[in-house]
């Protein structure tokens, strides 16, 4: 089976805005934008990605959040174009982030235009942990979803899967005691301690690695950091991929995995932007490893 990691697209304009109509955390998010975020995340970056990356062919398309930059409804509306563009829910899975999950009101506009990539038809009680984790069986392998996009205030880009969540993704990985699949867990905030800065960290990343040490999970996707990194430690394989619209940075990952006799065969190709092919925009093989579970 094939799948591709795409994260933290940041796709969305605020052309449209200005810091005088808006309001709270957004003020701030606004200025981070315009003085930073617009200038390196750009659409044209993104859109020649996306291309490169479908043309892979890949059973599924993973997405581990931050779509948008503050999280408003013009926003969401057209983040909404860009899943559709990766392919019908059946062939794409996504896991909000912080960016997306901004503000008291982006809960609601998410299940309005996104619905078909959530669980669920809303949010019950504006509950944004409510129907995670999501879970989806595609041939030999089990992928895992959980939410960690939690509202936070002003200067924090925290994130908490808080303890009913947890409880419930603790029993959902009980149920394949014997490995019977390969499991993937995806989040946007990196899953384990120590792993960013206090201000960007999961809070209850220490009872997720207790949790995961306990059963099997082999392989966790995140995003939020912007940055290319492995982890071999922390009881289970992880891969960050870097902001996938990044002029300097923008990649992919490309996942190949296969059953053979009791285990399977894994490998990851890391697709990342060629410097050497500016203006246009090309990705090439920047780092790749094989590991058999």
């Amino acid at each position: 089976m094939r799948f591709i990691h795409i994260t933290d697209p940041h796709l969305s304009s605020l052309e449209e805005h200005s810091f005088l109509g808006l309001r709270g955390k957004r003020r701030s998010g606004y200025l981070s934008w315009r003085r930073n975020r617009r200038h390196v995340h750009r659409r044209e970056i993104l859109d020649q990605l996306t291309a490169a990356a479908l043309a892979h062919r890949p059973d599924l398309v993973l997405v581990t959040g931050d779509l948008v930059h503050i999280g408003l409804e013009d926003e969401i509306i057209e983040a909404a174009a860009w899943l559709k563009q990766l392919g019908p829910p059946g062939r794409v899975l996504f896991v909000p982030g912080n960016h997306d999950n901004y503000a008291r009101d982006s809960l609601g506009a998410m299940y309005t235009y996104w619905q078909d990539y959530l669980p669920g038809t809303h949010a019950p009680d504006l509950d944004y942990a409510a129907g995670y984790p999501m879970v989806r069986v595609q041939e030999h392998v089990k992928f895992i979803c959980v939410n960690s996009a939690c509202t936070t205030r002003v200067f924090s880009a925290r994130g908490e899967l808080g303890a009913q969540q947890r409880r419930r993704l603790a029993a959902e990985l009980a149920m394949d005691p014997d490995e019977k699949r390969f499991q993937c867990l995806l989040i946007h905030h990196p899953p384990f301690p120590g792993m960013t800065k206090s201000r960007k960290a999961l809070r209850d990343a220490a009872t997720l690695r207790e949790i995961i040490s306990l059963r099997p999970v082999h392989l966790a996707l995140y995003g939020h950091i912007h940055i290319n990194r492995e982890d071999p430690g922390n009881a289970v394989r992880s891969f960050c991929t870097a902001s996938a619209s990044d002029i300097h940075s923008a990649s992919y990952r490309v996942f190949d995995v296969e059953q053979a006799g009791s285990g399977w065969d894994c490998r990851m190709r890391l697709m990342s932007l060629d410097a050497k092919a500016a203006p246009r925009a090309e990705f090439s093989l920047a780092a790749e490893v094989a590991w058999r579970v």
